[in-house]
């Protein structure tokens, strides 16, 4: 019994034991359950998060799949552009080569500068608007112009050059090249320049002028591969230059024009200053005789008898008309002599030496004019001047002046103003000369060129 007892104390025992290992057994599950549950449920959000993400990809894909014909249009449309700008692209080139050849052939043909050829209209003019009042200040003013150009060249703004060129990859010998261009082009077109300007005058003006145009542009073209060019303010002040040598010759030669033109009337002046001074000493000396004449009659006079007295008398009557001739022309050679504005304009012609309407407007203060035209008449003409009217007038240099303005643009010499030779009518010189004197003057209309026309008879 005790045995039994024992026996099932042992079973109860051992039972307790396994109903307690078994619990605790279950408590560790159910936490190893609850922690696996746990990662069950953060594995589940992490799948549902994978889920939405390949839903939305899966959207795209099938947006994508939408846009997928579109797409294919779109890009083809792109290549045939692409294609149609490759295709501009070679006809622009092709296009670019012939329009550089046409520039090319119109250069040929045109001036680079030919808005500067205006200045060569000053070329025509009859007497141009002088800058300066001296040739002195018109050289100082062209070393003035030519440092300009100096400055041009050491800044290097005479010649327009590219930064690069396609010749080599080496820049440095590029930039050589073009800088021993520049200088050649300089040296060669100031070389030939001074050497034009050396010839520049009156008569050619307006072709130096378009020589050195012509040299410049001959010189571009000749650098048109390197794309050299002159600076159009370089071309100018050389267009200056030339513009100021033109007018510093002329100024010169006017100069030297009035110089002659003084030494000629000082010569004159002084020819009429022994002019007036003989026909003085003249007229005294008649006056002296005639005096001296008077006084002898006059004594015979009172010793005379009744029929020598008529006769006398007669005598003295002459004599003091005679010595009032005197004392008046004695008068009038002191007149002429203190009034020095007084004087003779004569028109005269030569039709034999210089053609018909071709008249010579002058002007002579001495007593007796005819001796004037008489010098004019000698060895440097082939035929004497015909003599169409001989005025007198106060102011003879005023009148001689004002026919000279009058008719300035019918000159036969436009240069020298000494050469008093007008291309125009007669009947254009009288109604002038009545305009400005007010006085209708004695003219010869017709010239008698007596020597020509009989030398004509004799050779025809």
């Amino acid at each position: 019994m005790l045995f039994t007892f024992i026996v099932l104390t042992i079973i109860l025992f051992f039972k307790l034991k396994v109903k307690k290992k078994n619990k605790e057994n279950l408590d560790q599950q159910i936490i190893r359950l609850s922690e696996e549950s746990k990662k069950i449920s953060e594995n589940l959000e992490n799948i549902k998060e994978e889920n939405t993400k390949i839903l939305n990809d899966n959207s795209r894909v099938i947006e994508l799949a939408k846009n997928e014909t579109q797409l294919k249009e779109n890009e083809r449309s792109l290549k045939l552009e692409i294609n149609s700008l490759n295709n501009t692209i070679v006809e622009l080139n092709s296009n670019k080569e012939t329009s550089d050849k046409n520039l090319l052939e119109i250069k040929e043909q045109l001036s680079l500068y030919q808005p500067i050829l205006d200045l060569a209209n000053i070329g025509f003019f009859e007497e141009p608007e002088y800058l300066y009042e001296t040739s002195e200040r018109f050289k100082a003013e062209i070393k003035t112009i030519r440092e300009e150009q100096k400055e041009l060249i050491k800044k290097n703004q005479a010649i327009s050059i590219p930064n690069q060129i396609n010749i080599t990859d080496d820049k440095t010998y590029v930039k050589r090249i073009l800088s021993g261009q520049a200088k050649l082009m300089l040296k060669a077109f100031n070389t030939e320049c001074d050497a034009l300007m050396n010839l520049v005058k009156p008569s050619n003006y307006a072709k130096i002028l378009e020589r050195i145009n012509k040299t410049a542009t001959d010189l571009e073209k000749s650098s048109v591969a390197l794309k050299c060019s002159f600076e159009l303010d370089y071309i100018k002040l050389k267009y200056t230059e030339c513009e100021l040598q033109y007018q510093f010759k002329l100024k010169q030669e006017e100069e030297r024009t009035e110089q002659a033109l003084i030494r000629e009337q000082i010569r004159e002046e002084q020819k009429l200053i022994k002019e007036y001074e003989r026909a003085i000493a003249e007229s005294e000396k008649e006056e002296r005789i005639y005096r001296a004449a008077l006084e002898k009659v006059r004594g015979e006079l009172n010793n005379a008898d009744e029929s020598q007295k008529t006769e006398l008398k007669q005598k003295i009557e002459i004599l003091e008309m005679q010595l009032k001739e005197a004392e008046a022309k004695g008068l009038r050679a002191k007149s002429l002599a203190e009034q020095t504005k007084k004087g003779h304009v004569y028109i005269i012609s030569n039709i034999g030496s210089f053609g018909e309407n071709v008249y010579k407007i002058g002007l002579t203060r001495r007593l007796d004019p005819s001796e004037r035209v008489k010098e004019l008449s000698g060895a440097s003409v082939p035929f004497p001047f015909d003599v169409h009217a001989i005025i007198y007038n106060n102011d003879a240099p005023a009148l001689e002046t004002q026919l000279h303005k009058a008719f300035s643009h019918m000159r036969v010499n436009k240069i020298n103003k000494r050469k008093e030779f007008f291309n125009v009518h007669l009947d254009e010189i009288k109604n002038k000369i009545i305009e400005i004197t007010g006085n209708e003057e004695d003219f010869k209309m017709t010239a008698l060129a007596e020597n020509y026309y009989e030398s004509l008879k004799l050779t025809s």
